[in-house]
């Protein structure tokens, strides 16, 4: 189907086929369900359009009402680099940031230079590159993006999403944007990405190439050293050499001086001539040493100093880019819209625009999406109607305030919304004129308005010539309403810290939904009143209790809190324990029906049903395993006939499952055997390990694990333990589960504070018990290792 653009402002095109569009509701209500749980409903569009309408003719103040508008300020969801963040961009280009614009870049040339330098002349060079790299992360160039949204008011628009959105915008809506073009709105956003993405990994990268720069400058200083050292300790030895032959010819030259040989000139001068030598020889070796030593130190020193200059510089930037990371991140807010179909979220930000006129000048108030406030303020002698439609948040008066500013002061707005009001005007439209005086005989109804004020509204609609606008094709938003008799109702499931909770389970009548990853979940249901349950894993159940009066989108904030880690291993045993009562009980009932029936009970639906679920918690493929089965005698009655003293034994073992509830799910494998023995069981430990390793292949217990020193221990749930805390739990199997934390440090050779982590988290997990003493030294002890001393 060929799409249908949406004329937008100041000539430009703008098509709204290319975004997932998100239409919050134009006004709503909070109700309180039972229970003290709040949750927003939408407010009839009729109702609202009357509300502004009135409101309009109230502040008319002397002036003449020329039209009212009906307008959506579009502002696109961008994802951001964060986590679950994305940034606020308007299309109308009302707001403005300021950000230092970060190219990327690359180190791939750096890290070649690197891994191939093998002397100090070109490590120097990589080091002086990553210089230039760190320097330019220090840039001051800012660029302003246009329509950019920050701190609060960004996180105020941001809740707008969580009230009801709408199925549809309206014919008769005008969108306001276009100040933009497109090309340069996509590169100020292309370079709020990349500054974004730049910040957000520059650290990690730029701190493991220094890293990587400083400990190659160490290895090839060291290299340099232990190259030179040979060279040099031979010129030393020569030098001392030197030293010692100068000095023995000088005290010889002393010596023949004083005689009176008749050879003594001749000696002398044979002397003199090797002193001469030898002192010719020191100098040389002298000379070349301090070279040597000169080359050393100055390679060394140039990259000593030139890695300093880099630590330090990047020091400096790091400083710079928190600040700057900071600032980008307070930009963006914690949503994360789905990208369906591959196109961005687009949200519709409705508001109202009355144009009134005196003496020819035009002055253009703005209504911003609102919130019904019902006070019990009814119209009186003295106030014809009571306007009960107030601003959600100061974000919004903010963005209101600043529309209204470009609305009466950008000449070319002006005259698009006078445009715009020639075909849009909702006192001229067919459809928005029944809507308006269907809206005004509700609010009559319910004794806000009076009479004459409607019969004055009537009086002012037959003065504007009735306009009929050409249907537009009708564009998806998100998500949509499947029937007009149904309420959509949509659910936002969060814990006590405000982070949704996934695939919590919605059970409301035969109704059964589960939230997706953002704690969402979106029923439609007709107008009734409803109790229901809402359960998650690692969740106390929370019941619901709400009453539904219109077919109005309505959005219901729901609370979770969270069981504590004692009470998520109860609960967890507890449904190991009905898990195998239940798969216990259809093993009977079939084994009953195959007694009688024998194979054939295959074909018979009633039985093959039991069948399937007995199949699907055991983990098989049901429809592989019944044609298996049909071709292979035998494998039934394998699969339904059970052993009186194996069935007796697991359902020991899972009693002792429950009781180990105190002890955070584990019980030592020795004690385990005790206990089976005490009741009465002539057990074998190969027999039990069986038994335990069948139920673990069920998935009925987690199973069996061994700790440090060769104890065997009974897994009935996941403990998920470090190695520390499975360390401290060897340790304290061996002192028959009692440990202190002075014969943990001394056993393990361990710092106190290394101790205390490990022990604070097995209290945590329930399997540690604390007993303070001010007498003696705290001790902990572990219900599950009792009986663990070897």
């Amino acid at each position: 189907m060929k799409s249908i653009p949406m004329i937008s402002t100041i000539g430009i095109t703008m098509n709204l086929d290319r975004w997932n569009l998100i239409v919050p509701s134009t006004a709503t209500r909070r109700l309180q369900l039972a229970g003290g749980q709040p949750m927003e409903q939408s407010i009839p569009e009729d109702y609202v359009l009357a509300g502004m309408v009135l409101r309009a003719i109230e502040q008319r103040d002397g002036r003449e009402l020329e039209f009212i508008l009906k307008c959506y300020l579009p502002v696109e969801i961008a994802k951001s680099p964060f986590p679950n963040r994305s940034f606020l961009v308007e299309l109308l280009g009302l707001t403005s940031e300021s950000v230092i614009k970060q190219r990327s870049y690359t180190t791939t040339s750096i890290v070649e230079k690197l891994e191939s330098s093998i002397d100090a002349e070109t490590l120097l060079g990589a080091v002086r590159d990553a210089c230039e790299i760190v320097t330019s992360l220090r840039t001051t160039e800012r660029f302003t993006i246009l329509g950019l949204m920050s701190g609060l008011m960004a996180r105020g628009i941001a809740q707008i999403l969580d009230r009801p959105l709408r199925n549809q915008v309206e014919d008769f809506e005008v969108l306001l944007a276009g100040l933009l073009k497109q090309k340069e709105f996509q590169k100020s956003i292309d370079i709020l990405l990349e500054t974004a993405s730049t910040l957000s990994s520059v650290e990690k990268t730029v701190s493991s190439l220094i890293d990587n720069l400083a400990a190659k400058v160490e290895s090839v200083v060291e290299k340099g050293e232990a190259e030179s050292a040979p060279i040099l300790s031979r010129l030393d030895l020569r030098i001392d050499s030197l030293h010692q032959q100068i000095e023995t010819l000088e005290s010889e030259f002393t010596k023949i001086s004083a005689s009176s040989s008749d050879t003594k000139p001749e000696r002398l001068a044979e002397i003199k001539t090797t002193l001469l030598a030898r002192k010719a020889a020191l100098e040389r070796d002298e000379a070349r040493r301090n070279e040597t030593l000169s080359n050393i130190q100055g390679n060394s020193r140039n990259l000593l100093i030139e890695r300093d200059n880099l630590v330090a510089e990047f020091q400096a930037a790091k400083m710079t880019l928190n600040d700057q990371l900071s600032s980008i991140i307070d930009m963006s807010v914690p949503i994360s819209p789905v990208n369906d179909g591959g196109k961005d979220a687009l949200i519709l930000l409705p508001f109202f625009l009355a144009g009134f006129s005196k003496k020819g000048q035009l002055h253009i108030e703005v209504y911003p999406i609102s919130q019904l406030v019902s006070n019990g303020e009814k119209v009186s002698r003295r106030r014809d109607f009571v306007d009960g439609f107030s601003s959600p948040s100061r974000a919004i008066d903010a963005i209101t305030s600043l529309l209204s500013e470009r609305a009466n002061n950008d000449v070319a707005l002006r005259k698009f919304i006078r445009e715009s009001s020639k075909n849009f005007n909702l006192l001229s439209v067919k459809e928005s004129r029944t809507l308006i005086l269907e809206g005004a005989e509700s609010l009559l109804g319910d004794g806000l308005v009076k009479r004459p004020l409607i019969e004055e509204l009537q009086v002012i609609l037959s003065g504007f010539p009735e306009v009929k606008i050409k249907t537009r094709m009708k564009r998806r938003v998100t998500p949509l309403v499947v029937d007009g008799t149904l309420c959509r109702v949509r659910f936002h499931i969060q814990d006590e810290a405000g982070r949704p909770v996934e695939n919590a389970e919605l059970e409301l009548g035969a109704i059964s939904a589960k939230s997706d990853d953002k704690g969402i979940i979106v029923v439609s249901i007709p107008m009734s009143s409803y109790e229901g349950v809402v359960r998650a894993s690692r969740y106390f159940d929370k019941p619901i209790e709400f009453t539904i009066e219109s077919t109005s989108a309505v959005a219901i904030p729901i609370m979770l809190n969270s069981l504590s880690h004692e009470e998520q291993i109860a609960a967890r045993l507890d449904e190991l324990v009905d898990r195998s009562r239940r798969l216990d009980m259809i093993r009977e009932r079939l084994w009953e029906a195959f007694e009688t029936q024998g194979s054939t009970l295959l074909s018979i639906p009633a039985y093959r049903s039991a069948l399937f679920e007995l199949l699907t918690e055991l983990g098989y493929e049901p429809e592989s395993w019944i044609a298996e089965a049909k071709k292979q005698s035998g494998m039934v009655r394998r699969l339904l006939k059970r052993d009186n003293r194996t069935d007796g034994l697991r359902r020991d073992i899972l009693r002792m499952a429950e009781d180990s509830k105190m002890f955070g799910g584990i019980m030592l494998f020795s004690e385990l055997l005790v206990r089976l023995d005490i009741a009465g069981w002539g057990t074998h430990a190969n027999e039990i390990e069986r038994i335990i390793e069948d139920m673990a292949k069920e998935g009925l217990i987690q199973g069996l694990s061994k700790i440090e020193g060769g104890a065997l221990l009974v897994e009935f749930v996941p403990v998920a333990l470090t190695n520390d805390p499975q360390e401290i739990l060897s340790l304290a199997a061996s002192k028959d589960g009692l440990l202190n934390i002075e014969d943990a440090v001394v056993s393990l050779g361990w710092t106190e504070e290394r101790v205390k982590n490990a022990l604070e988290l097995l209290v945590k997990n329930g399997v540690a018990k604390e007993q303070r003493s001010y007498s003696r030294s705290t001790q902990y002890w572990f219900p599950g290792l009792r009986g663990g001393k070897k």
